[in-house]
């Protein structure tokens, strides 16, 4: 998202408001907490952001409340899309990464990295390829026994999204009673929908009584209290701890006798991540939606969360009753149908959402719809040939900078097409050259995806500087620079550890 796209966000509640007969009194920068994570937002300082409106929420005048819930469920949103943006990149590396980590020579070959290997296929969806790997895990001698449990769980999840309920619930009875058993299997069955709201708060709160919580027990808590419908203690146990903690370390001697350690890391904390925001954005904006001043533009970011979310019903439903009301800006209406249309294809009218997408992009010019469709078509996985022939046309007519987020949405669209070479060009053309790695001025969900490209094409150093700049601001990337600086040492055969540029 652009500087001035975020501006934009911020008139549109504005408007909504001032139309509805909105008003506050005038305030100075100290006693008004929702214009100052706004300034946080525009620079996608998103967890800043977010964290000046938890603080101040409870002491806010009453009139108050519903605007900086809206606010503060607008800088949710963000931050699970970027989540989502750093889970795409963090799996293209980190599943290279650990599979070069199995296929090292017998002396340097990591033992538990094809268990972290299975539970990343598996977050990412591709649980026939877990599968194999959690059973290689459950045979082999020489991984402690609490792993081999750990591998079970995993692979009782893997047997429950092939719609085999029966040995997935057979699997999880035989994987024991320890704690951290327990736990594993709750957040499992929690995903799963297969346990009672009560029993797995229970579980969790016991858990969470530790005086330390290990990496791999933090991510269990986010999953299992953001699955019993209780993100804000999902948000507090993601809060207290260092989410750029590796899951695992393992040490041990390589082939020529010197000791070698390597950091192992939970790639599903970044899927969890961004469901959790979304839960929390969905919460604050029903509730900013109670309010009639707020109520239009709460409609609007929760049609967005709730598809996201899988909610494709309700998510129309709130697109409708937007789209119904008379005084809302004009290009507002018009990303309103797109996100209608996207929905429309996600719930299997294909052809119904691709027409709409291209009757919008041929009679419109605005750089911030035509994006939108763009990226409706990137997330789609649809062709939209239509669509990139007229925005090439607008994109040629215009500079790099006021078409940011279009050359944003044009990078993603061929990046998902696993075109590297355009991808590169189209975000390079709308990234601030002078600010080339800075949040302040260049859409992180756009670096992430640049980082990506730069990865894939073997252009390690670009990517890593990207994430050595991120990491400031969200630590969990730590991972994706590990796993990109391994991938990178071993393919330039360098010896040693991996190291953090």
């Amino acid at each position: 998202m652009t500087r001035r796209h975020a501006c934009v966000h911020l008139l549109f509640a504005s408007l909504l408001a001032a139309a509805l007969g909105a008003s506050a009194p005038a305030r100075g920068a100290d006693d008004d907490p929702v214009g100052a994570a706004m300034k946080l937002y525009e620079k996608r300082r998103y967890e800043q952001a977010a964290r000046v409106l938890e603080d101040a929420l409870a002491r806010l005048e009453a009139e108050r409340r519903p605007q900086a819930r809206l606010v503060l469920g607008m800088i949710y949103v963000r931050n699970a899309d970027l989540h989502e943006a750093l889970g795409r990149t963090a799996a293209a590396a980190e599943l290279d990464y650990l599979d070069k980590l199995l296929k090292t020579r017998t002396g340097d070959r990591s033992r538990y990295a094809r268990l972290h290997l299975a539970e990343a296929l598996l977050a990412r969806g591709s649980a026939a390829e877990a599968q194999r790997h959690f059973e290689q895990v459950r045979a082999d001698p020489g991984i402690e026994k609490r792993y081999q449990a750990l591998a079970s769980v995993g692979l009782g999840s893997v047997l429950w999204a092939q719609r085999d309920a029966k040995g997935a619930r057979a699997v999880w009875a035989g994987t024991g009673g320890a704690a951290e058993i327990a736990l594993a299997r709750a957040a499992a069955q929690g995903g799963g929908r297969l346990a009672d709201v009560k029993s797995l708060r229970r579980v969790a709160d016991d858990a969470s009584l530790a005086p330390q919580l290990s990496a791999r027990t933090r991510r269990y808590l986010i999953e299992i209290y953001t699955a019993a419908g209780a993100p804000d203690k999902a948000l507090a146990v993601a809060r207290a701890g260092d989410l750029g903690m590796a899951s695992y370390v393992e040490s041990f001697r390589a082939a020529k006798g010197t000791a070698k350690s390597i950091n192992l890391y939970d790639l599903a904390l970044l899927t969890d991540l961004t469901r959790l925001y979304r839960e929390l954005a969905r919460r604050q904006l029903e509730q900013a939606a109670a309010d009639a001043r707020m109520k239009p533009s709460a409609e609007y970011y929760l049609a967005e969360v709730l598809n996201d979310l899988g909610s494709r019903d309700e998510a129309s439903t709130y697109v409708e009753a937007f789209l119904a009301r008379a005084q809302t800006p004009v290009q507002y209406r018009e990303r309103a149908r797109v996100r209608q249309a996207l929905i429309a294809h996600r719930q299997g009218r294909r052809a119904e959402a691709e027409s709409a997408w291209t009757a919008m992009a041929e009679s419109g010019s605005d750089p911030e719809v035509l994006a939108d469709i763009v990226l409706g078509c990137a997330d789609a996985q649809a062709q939209c040939s239509k669509v990139l022939a007229r925005v090439g046309q607008v994109t040629e007519a215009g500079d790099g900078r006021r078409y940011q987020r279009l050359n944003f949405a044009l990078g993603s669209y061929y990046l998902r097409k696993k075109d590297y070479a355009r991808a590169i060009s189209y975000m390079e053309a709308g990234r601030d050259k002078s600010n080339k790695n800075k949040i302040e001025a260049n859409d992180p969900e756009m670096l992430a995806g640049l980082a990506e490209a730069y990865y894939r094409t073997k252009k390690f150093s670009e990517g890593l500087e990207i994430f050595f700049e991120m990491s400031k601001e969200f630590p969990v990337v730590r991972q994706i620079q590990e796993a990109m600086q391994g991938v990178y040492s071993m393919e330039q055969r360098s010896a040693g550890d991996v190291k953090i540029l």
